[in-house]
């Protein structure tokens, strides 16, 4: 009988329960209210409190409401084990929540929110948030025949008024059909040989020179809340020096703008840019100079062709830090950073369109971006166990 009471006792123990589940607290240090806010909690420090999680076996409860919460386990290099648990949540001004962690299966699949694919047929490739979509180039697209050859790495926008994910859809549908607005959006945007939205190349003897389209590629995480992908573009001559890049893209839930990392392989120092290319249609631009991050951002009227409406903003975001200059130059304006070879330049691309619901004008786009810059500089504060 004593044994046994031990035993339960045991069970009963502070320490047995840290086994089953443990407290997140996530906190908004900014006088700003975060929609659709993604706390990245570090895997380790979660499995080190509770054994028998598993990618499989984690769920996430608001222990005021004893409701799940979406969450999704990053695993980015696939060895197993993620290096971070996801949680979306929403945070207003200041606001400190608590979340249960249990290493347990979640009751259901979470509707997923982003979305990274492949187009075998054009090798392109597309990602989406719930509020809008991209896509870029692969070389793949040179030999299909029903396009003409097209040299780019340029970035496309596709506008969208829904808050489906539409890019699997809109592929169906063929070429023709996904640039006429049917009541989800379209592809009203140019990109051509430019870097359209936010692509990437580099300055050298006074000229932009960009990559190929991508080479190779590959998806790291798709959803329910953050999607991730890498693409590889060959070595191009940029002022006498061979330069190569990787890119790694990231998209999460509820957001207009995606993360980019691009990676150079060089003899030297890379004087990278991401810029926007202007738009015929009167075009106003824009920057603003933040203490941590700077926007350069532009904003028109979206091009009318196969029925276009609606006024579109674009804009790159950079590291205030690392920012060079920004200029017009030629077709496009410009965000220069210097670039170490093998180390990230990091910088943030966004977009918007009237007829989305999320702007209606250009002072709504610009503070948009200025929200955004607030909330890159100051991160959600994530404490663990306590």
């Amino acid at each position: 009988m004593r044994t046994l009471l031990l035993a339960l006792l045991a069970l009963a123990a502070p320490g047995a329960l840290a086994q089953s589940a443990v407290t997140v607290t996530v906190a908004n240090p900014l006088d700003l209210a975060r929609p659709d806010a993604v706390a990245e909690v570090p895997w380790a420090t979660l499995a080190a409190a509770l054994p028998g999680l598993g990618p499989d076996a984690v769920r996430v409860v608001d222990p005021a409401t004893e409701a799940e919460v979406v969450s999704q386990p990053l695993d980015l290099d696939a060895d197993g084990t993620p290096e971070h648990l996801l949680i979306l949540t929403g945070l207003w001004p200041n606001e400190t929540r608590a979340f249960r962690v249990e290493a347990v299966a979640p009751d259901s699949a979470y509707a997923p929110r982003v979305h990274a694919m492949h187009d075998d047929y054009r090798d392109d490739m597309a990602w989406e948030s719930d509020r809008i979509a991209w896509r870029t180039y692969g070389k793949g697209l040179w030999e299909a025949d029903e396009f003409q050859p097209l040299v780019s790495s340029g970035i496309d926008v596709w506008p969208k008024r829904t808050r489906d994910l539409i890019t699997e859809r809109w592929y169906e549908k063929g070429h023709d059909a996904y640039h006429v607005d049917s009541g989800e959006g379209a592809d009203f945007y140019s990109v051509g040989t430019t870097l359209g939205a936010g692509g990437t190349g580099v300055w050298a003897d006074g000229d932009l020179v960009r990559p190929e389209n991508f080479d190779d590629w590959r998806i790291l995480a798709d959803g329910p809340i953050r999607a991730v992908f890498e693409m590889d573009y060959q070595p191009f001559d940029a002022g006498g020096q061979r330069v190569a890049e990787r890119k790694r893209i990231t998209i999460d839930a509820g957001r207009h703008l995606y993360r980019q990392e691009s990676t150079y392989t060089a003899d030297g120092p890379v004087p990278a840019v991401v810029g926007l290319v202007d738009r015929p249609e009167g075009v106003v631009a824009s920057t603003r100079d933040g203490a941590d991050w700077t926007w350069l951002a532009l904003w028109g009227p979206v091009e009318r062709k196969n029925g276009g409406h609606g006024e579109l903003g674009t804009a790159v975001m950079v590291p205030s830090a690392a920012l060079g200059r920004i200029a017009r130059e030629g077709r496009h304006y410009l965000a220069t950073v210097d670039a170490t070879p093998g180390v990230p330049v990091v910088s943030y691309v966004g977009a918007g369109w009237t007829a989305s619901g999320d702007v209606d004008a250009v002072g709504d786009w610009w503070a948009l971006l200025d929200a955004e810059a607030a909330r890159l500089g100051a991160p959600i504060v994530v404490t663990v166990g306590e």
